[in-house]
């Protein structure tokens, strides 16, 4: 089953050439007889993508109550809505069955007058995040995909604007001021193809991680990827949004985000400093400052982070020997692993992986 994304909260399911009706995913009713339909049919239920939703854009002030509670109907609980029907064909020991819900990048940082967009996104995390457990036993799996700025329509018809704050200059011009450019950069993002491919590729591997980013030309999550706090500013700054004075040039943000972005790519043999230096248009020592100015650790430690926790999901989501996990995440032996495996999470890997099977 596939809930596309049209208006808020009824979506034409007739392109599918299986039922010509539209489906109104704020009703339980109609979305279970969708779900009885579709496997009536085919006899089984191997899929689900949770892709309806779209965006107030209010700021907290200006918020109207019905809307508030129209932006988590449509883009959470019609997700509950639809899982709680479908599950009950999904339960299958001997096959696995996929549910993808699409998040957002905005799901991991918001903006400005995104504040009950981003919190609905940000609760279909907590969602993916309880589901993937409490189906696992099912040999459900379940996964969250997050696209960041794709070309689509989604501005133009999945936009519902506060007409109250874009009137109230006075209060929010200077975010008014660069709402223009947010715009603009979401219409000219990735292509759309992307995401699609994302999806199928994660529908078809068993060990995708619970939560994908979806990755683009033009704009790439890697300063998502990590859980934030030192990115947020530099988040803004991207995207032409007022931020506070953080003393960093636009030069020196460019080069410490193009490193960041090689190394989460390339962590496990990374590029020797001079060579990485050049990946970015510079020299070593303005690598080394640029880096430690923006993300406050220096590029050394920065890579051997990204192997450790990379290693921690592997040993927790899936069985491998702690051989193994070290050379997956670029370390030749295995003690040099659990000692500093041990040092960041307190506990050694064997014991995180016996905790998991």
């Amino acid at each position: 089953m596939y809930a596309g994304s049209r208006t808020p909260e009824k979506i034409d399911v007739s392109h599918t050439n299986l039922y010509p009706i539209t489906l109104d995913l704020t009703n339980d009713k109609q979305i279970q007889n969708m779900i009885d339909m579709i496997y009536a049919k085919h006899k089984r239920l191997d899929v689900v993508i949770n892709n309806a939703g779209y965006g107030l854009i209010s700021s907290v002030e200006h918020g109207d109550e019905e809307e508030m509670k129209k932006q988590f109907d449509i883009n959470v609980f019609s997700i509950f809505r639809v899982c709680k029907a479908a599950i009950p064909y999904m339960k299958n020991k001997d096959e696995d069955r996929v549910i993808i819900n699409i998040g957002s990048y905005f799901g991991k940082v918001s903006f400005p007058l995104f504040a009950f967009y981003s919190a609905s996104k940000f609760a279909v995390e907590g969602l993916t995040d309880a589901l993937y457990h409490e189906l696992k036993v099912l040999n459900i799996r379940v996964h969250s995909v997050l696209p960041g700025f794709t070309k689509s329509n989604f501005t133009d018809s999945n936009l519902i604007k506060s007409l109250h704050t874009f009137e109230d200059e006075n209060s929010y011009s200077t975010i008014l001021h660069t709402f223009p450019q947010l715009m603009k950069n979401i219409n000219n993002g990735g292509e759309p193809v992307t995401v699609s491919k994302t999806i199928l590729e994660t529908i078809n591997n068993p060990y995708a991680d619970k939560r994908v980013y979806v990755e683009n030309a033009s704009y790439k999550p890697s300063f998502i990827k990590d859980e934030l706090t030192e990115d947020e500013q530099m988040i803004y700054r991207f995207y032409n949004l007022e931020v506070e004075s953080m003393n960093i040039d636009n030069a020196e943000l460019k080069i410490a985000m193009d490193a960041k972005e090689i190394l989460l790519r390339e962590y496990v043999n990374p590029p020797k400093m001079e060579y990485l230096a050049k990946m970015c248009a510079t020299n070593k020592t303005k690598l080394n400052t640029a880096f430690q100015n923006v993300y406050h650790v220096t590029i050394t430690n920065y890579v051997k982070k990204l192997r450790l926790e990379k290693a921690y999901l592997i040993l927790k989501e899936q069985p491998h020997s702690i051989g193994e996990v070290a050379q997956k995440v670029g370390y030749m032996h295995q003690g040099n692993f659990t000692k500093l495996f041990v040092k960041k999470y307190g506990i050694h890997p064997k014991d995180l992986m016996n905790q998991n099977c």
